[in-house]
């Protein structure tokens, strides 16, 4: 059995716990084991910095231009990737993270497994 959907069917919706648009992918198709949605960026639009409590998650970056920064226990920045079309990051769920849009772009976010409300945002 499958579902399939096309990301242009898909209603884009405002998110209001962090800056970007998402299609729910995840939503429509209603997966079992992962939660997979589409995150729509302007340039300066961020994700909250944050840590999931068991979803690992997977950035697959559709358009534009990104940075990944990724922070200690304390807060302080440890690393920045640049990421760009075609470029796919996995991400333990103990990372802290940010995504910060450079460039307006799509990005394709798999999170395993669909555990609803997994992320702990971090000030």
């Amino acid at each position: 059995m499958y579902d399939r959907v096309n990301l242009s069917d898909l209603k884009l919706h405002e998110n209001t716990i962090a800056d970007g648009r998402v299609r729910a992918v995840g939503y429509e198709l209603r997966p079992k084991q992962m939660r997979p949605s589409v995150w729509v960026f302007e340039p300066g639009e961020q994700s909250t910095k944050h840590y999931q409590e068991e979803q690992e998650e997977l950035y697959h970056v559709l358009s534009g231009r990104f940075e990944m920064t990724f922070s200690d226990d304390e807060g302080d920045e440890t690393e920045t990737l640049t990421l760009e079309s075609g470029d796919v990051v996995v991400v333990s769920p103990d990372e802290v993270r940010q995504l910060t849009c450079l460039d307006a772009g799509e990005v394709f976010i798999v999170g395993a497994p669909n555990t609803k409300d997994d992320g702990v945002v971090v000030d």
